[in-house]
């Protein structure tokens, strides 16, 4: 698959979003990575997970069921066919792309209800991508389409193994993932971008802030 095409994607769902009424930088960054990952990994692209939620025929069969709030429910669910993958083989407590934790994964839930359905479907560059194999880092040049102003090339990342892969040993409590969200991101989007034969999912630890009770 040519990194350009990819690209192309990307930085058309980023605009899609954006036209729905979505104007904060990090949630479009946010949602159309996930997006892309998401169909990348559907069923007739790499088969990660057995979902073709944000193909051509999942998206009729939402116009269907959910015609007036179309858009809302095929970005629902293809984040949560994301987030199911990722939690059946990552520890309870965890950053991952699909999941940054209740505070962050509430207000993203809140700004896509408020996105307005358009007329016509919006996610046609997602539906048309055809992905029958995966050069080395191939999110490189995705992170450079971010508005996170983190380059690709200052991210290292630990190899790859098993189903998942822990990227630091120090993780992050809740309150520290907003100021760091876009580190966060564009990292997890790397880390992501190392797999090219089967899915092995990224993640930092989520660090409890309860603190112990004086004696």
């Amino acid at each position: 698959m040519a990194s350009q095409d990819l690209v192309e994607v990307f930085t058309s769902t980023r605009q899609n979003l954006r036209e729905t009424g979505l104007e904060d930088d990090f949630f479009l960054d946010l949602i159309a990575s996930r997006l892309l990952i998401e169909r990348v990994g559907e069923s007739n692209n790499q088969g990660w997970w057995d979902s073709r939620v944000l193909s051509e025929t999942g998206r009729a069969r939402l116009e269907e069921v959910t015609p007036k709030t179309r858009l809302q429910s095929q970005l629902n669910l293809a984040m949560k066919v994301g987030r199911k993958a990722e939690s059946d083989v990552l520890p309870a407590d965890s950053i991952s792309l699909f999941s940054f934790g209740p505070k962050l994964e509430a207000q993203l839930g809140a700004a896509i209800e408020d996105l307005n359905v358009p007329d016509e479907p919006s996610l046609i560059a997602l539906e048309e991508l055809s992905v029958q194999f995966l050069e080395s880092n191939w999110t490189d040049p995705i992170i450079e389409q971010t508005a996170s102003n983190i380059t690709a090339s200052s991210i290292s990342l630990p190899e790859p193994a098993a189903d998942s892969y822990q990227l630091s040993e120090e993780g992050y409590g809740q309150s520290e993932i907003d100021p760091e969200k876009w580190r966060l991101l564009v990292t997890l989007l790397r880390g992501y971008g190392q797999n090219t034969d089967r899915l092995r999912v990224p993640y930092y630890p989520l660090n409890s802030e309860l603190k112990p009770e004086n004696a």
